[in-house]
């Protein structure tokens, strides 16, 4: 039977754009011997053609096939549209559009801070906030998608470049006292460092004195550089570094009256600071780039942790949990030789450099031995 049908709507096609049809050449009795031809080949015998009914057939179909095509009516050509000249008058603020474009560019590239100790690599870009917060991204093309780790998301977000981590949202609590003019600082809170470096908050609380203070990475700041919060950049710097540690790679800051402090931040809360940290232990961080990752201790020697954490640009200062206790605060990636492949995607899982920590406990002991803003520091 497919034979059969296989030609049989071929009465006639006509060519696209003719303006009359050829004669169709319909023959309805010779379509049905050459289909009763067909089931005789399997058997099947059918009744002789009523010519009659063929012919009726035939003169039906005559009446309503077409014999010309409808003119198609010329359609006039439409004329190229000229843009207008610029006016003379206008022609400067041309050039003024052109050069704050290119100002805004060069003050959202990223820059490049110093290795703090030679022994690890910085993980932090520098970045300028312009009206509104570029480092805030979202993204739903496939590949950032599967990059994530999450193909069925409707929309990841990107707030490092180079990393395709799906990362921590703006929290509702941070929200809130920005309402009230106001930046919350916690535990993995993003910062922005004189309004050019981000990284990431170790942990906020207060002093002897009855200061507040928040501690992130040495090698993202300098003494007297102003410290705003990423999640509220809106509000302006909330802190100014005071003190900093290259040996031990932390930053101490000095936050002001619009700053508020807890220990309990985006869903990540500190129950303390310092604790055993031995080999094969797992610990998690929490950094802006990367979110929430978890890895194996190798070593917890001379004030230094080196672990398999995942981290990158952006997660500088990164609070390290163990059991719900500051443990370390991320320092940058361990490349001996200057070779390893660095953690940007979870799909990597474990095949990345290791990452450095500075020890809390000694942290805090540091602090307090130098006497000053951050002595007898206590978590909010």
């Amino acid at each position: 039977m497919g034979s059969a049908f296989a030609g049989a709507f071929f009465i006639g096609a006509p060519a696209a754009g003719a303006a009359e049809l050829p004669n169709p050449v319909i023959d309805s009795a010779g379509f049905v011997d050459h289909v009763r031809g067909e089931l005789s080949n399997f058997g099947v015998e059918a009744p002789e053609v009523d010519t009659q009914v063929t012919d009726a057939v035939d003169d039906a179909l005559h009446q309503v096939v077409p014999q010309e095509m409808p003119q198609v009516p010329d359609v006039p050509q439409v004329p190229e549209i000229q843009a207008p000249a610029v006016p003379e008058s206008v022609a400067p603020e041309v050039d003024v559009v052109e050069e704050f474009a290119t100002e805004v560019y060069n003050q959202t590239e990223v820059l490049t801070n110093p290795n703090p100790i030679g022994l690890q690599e910085a993980t932090q870009p520098e970045f300028k906030p312009v009206l509104v917060d570029p480092n805030y991204v979202w993204r739903n093309d496939m590949f950032s998608k599967v990059a994530a780790g999450k193909p069925f998301e409707e929309f990841v977000l990107h707030r490092a470049p180079g990393s395709y981590f799906d990362a921590p949202r703006v929290p509702e609590e941070s929200n809130q006292s920005m309402t009230s003019g106001k930046s919350l600082y916690g535990p993995g809170t993003p910062i922005y460092i004189n309004d050019q470096t981000m990284c990431t908050l170790t942990m906020a609380g207060t002093d002897a004195e009855g200061r507040k203070v928040g501690l992130t990475a040495g090698h993202c700041a300098n003494v007297g550089d102003s410290v705003a919060s990423a999640d509220s950049w809106q509000v302006g710097p909330t802190g100014t570094v005071v003190s900093k540690s290259d040996e031990l790679d932390y930053a101490v800051i000095e936050l002001g009256s619009d700053a508020e402090v807890t220990n309990s931040y985006n869903g990540v809360t500190a129950t303390g600071v310092g604790g055993t940290v031995n080999p094969g232990d797992v610990v998690c961080k929490r950094g802006v780039a990367t979110g929430t990752t978890c890895g194996m201790t190798f070593m917890n020697g001379n004030n230094i942790q080196l672990n398999q954490v995942c981290a990158t640009v952006g997660d500088s200062g990164a609070p390290v949990f163990k059991d719900g206790r500051i443990v370390g605060s991320i320092s940058g990636g361990y490349r001996p030789g200057n070779v390893g492949v660095s953690c940007v995607t979870p799909l990597q899982g474990a095949l990345h450099v290791p990452t450095v920590a500075s020890d809390s406990k000694a942290v805090v002991a540091d602090m307090n031995r130098r006497g000053g803003v951050g002595a007898g520091f206590k978590l909010a």
